[in-house]
């Protein structure tokens, strides 16, 4: 019977070393978005390298216009606390990385201090979870973003 209870504490024990802090989860909303690329707010996607701040997911998605001619969507909410009301991705002036905090201007306001690459990456602590990234199709001058 002592043998019983042993292994269930060690079972108990094993399931929470993998488990993953809830905290950290970002919500999952549906998103189905049409994104016409003839319209004027969407000329920055014309352009390699380009990308638009939209609404729609938790707290906005950014649609790059990516180096192979391709087009990626990524969530605006940070993966570390991203309950945190300061908690938005931005990308940093650079266009080489996103940054959790925003700009007034040129002034950046830090929130996590956690960094990612364009694809979604943690680049910088203390994110430990990757950004949540959409699909994008592109038909014609549409794109269609879904999760």
């Amino acid at each position: 019977m002592k043998s019983f209870f042993y292994f269930m504490i060690l079972g108990v024990l094993f399931t929470q070393c993998g488990s993953k802090n809830k905290d950290d989860e970002i919500p999952v909303v549906p998103v189905n978005i049409y994104l016409d690329l003839n319209i004027n707010s969407s000329v920055p996607l014309n352009i390699i390298g380009g990308y638009l701040y939209i609404t729609g997911g938790n707290k906005g998605i950014i649609v790059f216009h990516n180096f192979d001619d391709s087009y990626s969507a990524i969530e605006r909410t940070c993966s570390y606390h991203p309950y945190d009301s300061c908690n938005l991705i931005t990308m940093d002036i650079s266009g080489l990385v996103l940054k959790c905090g925003k700009y007034t201007g040129s002034n950046f306001t830090n929130c996590c201090g956690s960094a990612f690459s364009i694809e979604g990456y943690v680049s910088k602590s203390p994110a430990t979870l990757p950004l949540r990234m959409y699909t994008v199709l592109k038909s014609s001058n549409q794109l269609h973003i879904t999760n």
